[in-house]
């Protein structure tokens, strides 16, 4: 084993464990009995969830800043009125992760109507920016000011989707700092050993393995990429809770002895589904219309000036 390395996938607990293990074995003569081949690899689902966090912890949590009419507090008032208890005490990552989509494509509606209002001062509204028939080149030019100005975990969650691991790299430094600032020391401890790790201590070839088993893509289609963590948790679902059996059956036993049959089950119950025509069997649910909410709170946005410099008078301040 001391020619070759096991990649081991997980999130901070495992890697916790896995530094315990070879502390405890730092004696040991051999880098096999010292387990030197484990390279643990970052989790990039539980590192998005991570960032779900840091921006709950930056935005929401705090009760000052829950006041301001641009806060994300505010926002929240009109995309889902409901919840707004939920979203400030624990949110969850799916339901913080659709907020933050929701309220960025509210936000960069006003973005865009700020930028054409700069190529062009009677330019007041999208609609007149369209009817003016800018370039292609002017509209590239105007969306990478406004990707440089205001996206980054939407930019990460679209180059883990399209499997462009270069960009999901190149957004660990600045999520280090937000960690940092929000209290996740741990995860911006690890992260910044990994990045030491990759760019210093790592050979070539083995940073290129690192590379190509951070992603992958189960169904083979494009913009499906998915984290190697994110399949582990999906096939542990299937493992412990759908096919682990009911009853006496629910045994330690019995789930390892069916363990290698879930995708072979689960093509059954797909197969069985196509062929009888049946509905409404699938898991992944059409997405809300927040066609009319999100035009809404543009047109809230763009009152309250979220993204306009005023000047105040000097007797005020």
């Amino acid at each position: 084993m001391s020619e070759y390395v096991i990649l081991v996938h997980g999130d901070l607990l495992t890697k916790e464990h896995l530094d315990s293990v070879r502390e405890s074995r730092a004696i040991e003569e051999t880098p096999k009995n010292r387990f030197q081949y484990l390279v643990f690899l970052l989790g990039l689902f539980h590192y998005k969830m991570a960032c779900v966090d840091a921006l709950f912890r930056t935005y929401l949590q705090p009760k000052e800043g829950r006041d301001d009419e641009n806060s994300l507090h505010q926002h929240i008032g009109l995309l889902c009125p409901d919840e707004t208890g939920k979203m400030t005490s624990k949110p969850g990552f799916r339901r913080m992760h659709e907020v933050v989509h929701h309220d960025l494509w509210a936000l960069i509606l006003d973005c865009w109507q700020l930028e054409a209002q700069k190529w062009d001062r009677a330019s007041t509204t999208l609609e007149l920016f369209s009817k003016a028939k800018p370039s292609w080149m002017q509209i590239t030019q105007m969306s990478h000011a406004i990707i440089h100005k205001y996206l980054l975990y939407v930019d990460l969650c679209h180059a883990m989707n399209a499997g462009d691991i270069g960009r999901v790299e190149a957004s660990f430094l600045p999520w280090v700092y937000i960690f940092r600032a929000t209290g996740k020391h741990k995860y911006a401890t690890h992260m910044t050993k990994f990045l030491i790790n990759m760019n210093f201590n790592y050979p070539t070839s083995l940073c290129d393995v690192i590379r190509r088993n951070l992603l992958c893509n189960p169904m083979g289609k494009e913009n499906e990429f998915r984290t190697i963590d994110w399949l582990v948790e999906r096939n542990n679902l299937y493992t412990k809770v759908i096919f682990s059996g009911t009853g006496p059956n629910q045994t330690i036993k019995h789930i390892i002895k069916e363990s290698p049959l879930i995708e072979v089950y689960r093509h059954c119950h797909v197969t069985v589904e196509n062929a009888f025509h049946l509905q409404y069997r699938t898991l992944h649910h059409s997405p809300p219309d927040m066609t009319k909410t999100i035009q809404r709170l543009a047109a809230r946005i763009k009152e309250k000036g979220a993204h306009t410099f005023r000047h105040r008078c000097l007797s005020r301040l």
